[in-house]
């Protein structure tokens, strides 16, 4: 088998879900790149740049650009730390959730339409090999 392919084809898909929801998103200050950034602001109770940074696999500056924009369309919200002035919290707002809402919704349609009727039980063992994939490549620098 040529793995190199799976590369090409994992590339394809992510660029073709980009595309996909750049047409889909009508929230304004929100594009296919930021919308995962909010997704996962909202899974936390509160994180930084850093973690975004880090979990998401994008560099600081598109993430610092990006955060500015979640913040100015009232999406999140950035507050210092009390003890560690260095140290900025992103935390999601009741508008940055229910955008999230309608991510989530869009993104659901969207892999609907791809999945189509590939089984729970595929479904599954694609997901563990995603996620330890993910987690192997991490070492990479």
């Amino acid at each position: 088998m040529d793995t190199v392919r799976l590369g090409k084809y994992i590339g394809a898909l992510h660029r073709r879900f980009q595309t996909a929801m750049n047409h889909e998103l009508a929230l304004p200050e929100i594009n296919a790149s930021n919308a995962n950034f909010l997704l996962f602001i909202g899974d936390q109770d509160r994180v930084t740049a850093k973690q975004i940074t880090t979990e998401l696999a994008i560099n600081k500056g598109l993430v610092s650009r990006e955060l500015t924009r979640l913040e100015t369309g009232q999406y999140i919200t950035r507050t210092p730390d009390d003890k560690d002035h260095r140290t900025t919290w992103v935390r999601i707002t009741p508008k940055g959730l229910a955008a999230c809402k309608t991510i989530r919704q869009i993104k659901q349609s969207l892999w609907d339409q791809v999945l189509g009727d590939t089984t729970d039980a595929d479904l599954e063992t694609i997901f563990t090999h995603l996620a330890d994939w993910s987690e192997r490549a991490k070492q990479f620098k």
